[in-house]
Parts: structure tokens; C-alpha cells; sequence
């Protein structure tokens, strides 16, 4: 697993520092300037951060991408449309990123090799890999030994558990809609993932067991990514980011409505408002400006 990541952070490097230097000249604001569209790449089955509807997408993700389309057009004082560019695969996604391809994606989980390629905005969400289970299985290393377990393909997920559980067998998927659709058919037993995306899917998924373990193999930040050496997309998008956190934070109705439709109480994920604002509280103050209400 190591191998094909160092593999995959090698290739990206590569895919981005041979790109001709004019092409890269174009930055993402003056690309949306010009062509008046944002290209966000967007995965189906990813909730609770993007799921198809209708003819777009929504998630928590998108509710954030709106805020930074809504941020953009008011700085290029023009109307900024949002063209979705579903993906197949993480790496497809990250690498139409790396390239300059597509000019943002949300809902990605901090990796430092991902880092390397790929700059990160301010994060909007907390999660940890756990996992699904048949009952009996609390999920730690020694209750996994032996078993095959499904993964995202190069996803925190597989990464943390190729580490941590090295006597499991991982099966890898390239998206989610292909891990949740082997655990519904029976093909696996066993997925491991996103603890929020584990928890959006768990009343489709097969058995609907708790999560386990009780606590997460890794926790990282949840947030947007963008194209290296992007500073306007990039100040912008935190912007957008902290705005409707702190209308969160302060009771702005619609920002509540917004956030607790995907996470918040009611929801499938189901957290708490103090536990919402808590975080987003933490993210304010350790990297912008918290205001009272």
C-alpha cells in the first residue's frame, strides 16, 4: 500500500511541475473571470458531503462550494456559475486538481501526501475512520485480523488501515458508490471509511450495525481542496468558509438550516448543534476571526 501511494504522490508531483508555465500562468480566479464557471469536481454517494439530485448535486460540501460561487461572484462583480465534474476515483480527482483541470473540490479528508500536490482551505468538518461490521465485531485490530474488509481506494481510510491493521485483507474500490454497493450485495462483510460518511450511509447499508470502534483509528479535518499556488480561489474560499461558520455559530437561521440538513440534529448523521458549533468555534479561533453574535 505504501508503494502505490509513494507511486501516486510520484506521479502527481510530476503530472504538476511538467505542466508548461503557461499554462499554469492563468490563475483560478482569472480563469472564472473569463469563462464565468467554477469547476467543481463532485462524487456521487459521498454523503453526507455530495450526493446527485436531480440535475445537480447536493451535500455539505456543496452548501460550502455555494458560499464560495456566492464569494467569487461578488469579487469579479459578475455572475460565477457551477459546473460539476463528477469523478470516478480519487486519484482522478486529485489529479484533475494537481493539473489545474477542475478548480476545486469539498469534502476531502487532510492527507499530508495530498498536501504535497494540492493546497487545503480552512476545514468545515472533523471525522475518523471506523467501520461497519457484522454484529460481534468491535472492530479493533485483533477482531480484524483475517478479515476482508472494503476501502476507498487510496482513501484515509485504506491508508490508516494498511498501517494499523496489516493482517486484514483490504479490497479497494474506486469510489464510494462501488463500496457501498459490495456491502449491500453481500460482497463484503466489512467496510471501513469516513465516520461521517459511514453514518450518512448506515441505513442503507447492509445491517445498519453500529460504528466501530468506539474510537476512530485516525481523526482528520475535513475541507475543500485547490490547485497549488491558487492564493485568490484559496483566500476566497476561506473566506466563504468562515462566513457561513460563524452564521452558524451566531443562530443565522438559514445557516442552521443549511448545516443541520446534512449533519446536524434530525439528520442521519445526527450531531448535535453545541457539537457543531463547538468545532466550528475551534476552527475560527485557531486560524480566523471569531465575532459574537
Amino acid at each position: 500500500m505504501r508503494s502505490r501511494l509513494t507511486a501516486l504522490l510520484g506521479a502527481l508531483l510530476t503530472l504538476s511541475l511538467g505542466i508548461p508555465q503557461a499554462a499554469r500562468a492563468e490563475s483560478v480566479v482569472d480563469r472564472v473571470g473569463r469563462t464565468g464557471q467554477l469547476k467543481v469536481l463532485v462524487m456521487n454517494d459521498d454523503l453526507p458531503y455530495v450526493t446527485a439530485q436531480g440535475n445537480g448535486y447536493a451535500g455539505l460540501a456543496m452548501e460550502f462550494v455555494a458560499e464560495i460561487q456566492n464569494e467569487l461572484s461578488q469579487a469579479l462583480n459578475k455572475p460565477v456559475q457551477l459546473a460539476p465534474q463528477p469523478m470516478q476515483s480519487v486519484d482522478q480527482g486529485l489529479a484533475s486538481i494537481a493539473a489545474s483541470t477542475a478548480d476545486i473540490a469539498c469534502g476531502v479528508a487532510f492527507g499530508w501526501g495530498t498536501a504535497m500536490v494540492v493546497d487545503y482551505s480552512l476545514p468545515f468538518a472533523l471525522s475518523g475512520v471506523r467501520l461497519i461490521t457484522p454484529p460481534g465485531n468491535d472492530g479493533t485490530p485483533a477482531a480484524l485480523a483475517g478479515q476482508t474488509i472494503g476501502v476507498v481506494k487510496n482513501s484515509l481510510a485504506a491508508v490508516t488501515l494498511a498501517a494499523e491493521v496489516p493482517k486484514a485483507r483490504l479490497v479497494p474500490f474506486d469510489n464510494p458508490q462501488a463500496a457501498l454497493g459490495a456491502l449491500n450485495s453481500g460482497q463484503i462483510k466489512f467496510l471501513a471509511g469516513d465516520s461521517l460518511w459511514l453514518k450518512a450511509n448506515s441505513n442503507s447499508a447492509a445491517g445498519s450495525n453500529p460504528l466501530v470502534p468506539a474510537v476512530p483509528y485516525s481523526r482528520a479535518s475535513v475541507a475543500c481542496i485547490v490547485p497549488e499556488n491558487n492564493s485568490g480561489i484559496l483566500n476566497l474560499s476561506n473566506l466563504a468558509i468562515a462566513r457561513l461558520m460563524q452564521g452558524y455559530i451566531n443562530n443565522d437561521p438559514k445557516a442552521l438550516s443549511r448545516i443541520n440538513r446534512w449533519v446536524g440534529p434530525g439528520s442521519r448523521v445526527n450531531l448535535s448543534q453545541d457539537a457543531i458549533k463547538g468545532y466550528f468555534t475551534n476552527v475560527l479561533l485557531s486560524a480566523a476571526l471569531l465575532t459574537t453574535p
